[in-house]
């Protein structure tokens, strides 16, 4: 509120972070899923938990991309077409 809120000194890229996959109770009963996050506490859990994963196997993704620089080249002409 007036610029005072819990996001203020976080910026508008967590502010949107966090409510862009934000689950209220019956949006994540609907889905059968458990709340990713309640709150900043757990939202920092959550993404602190992908980072740890992500960087656990980053020299697969990382060999995965280059796989898919060798083997893509056609679809990135045909994604770069679609960007313009």
């Amino acid at each position: 509120m007036n610029g005072q809120g819990v996001f203020a000194e976080l910026g508008e890229e967590v502010y949107d972070d966090y409510w862009m996959y934000y689950l209220t109770k019956d949006m994540a009963k609907a889905l059968e899923i458990p709340r990713p996050y309640t709150n900043l506490k757990s939202y920092l859990d959550y993404k602190q938990r992908g980072h740890d994963i992500l960087e656990k196997h980053r020299e697969e993704i990382e060999r995965l991309n280059e796989d898919e620089d060798t083997d893509g080249s056609e679809e990135t002409e045909n994604e770069n077409e679609n960007e313009e």
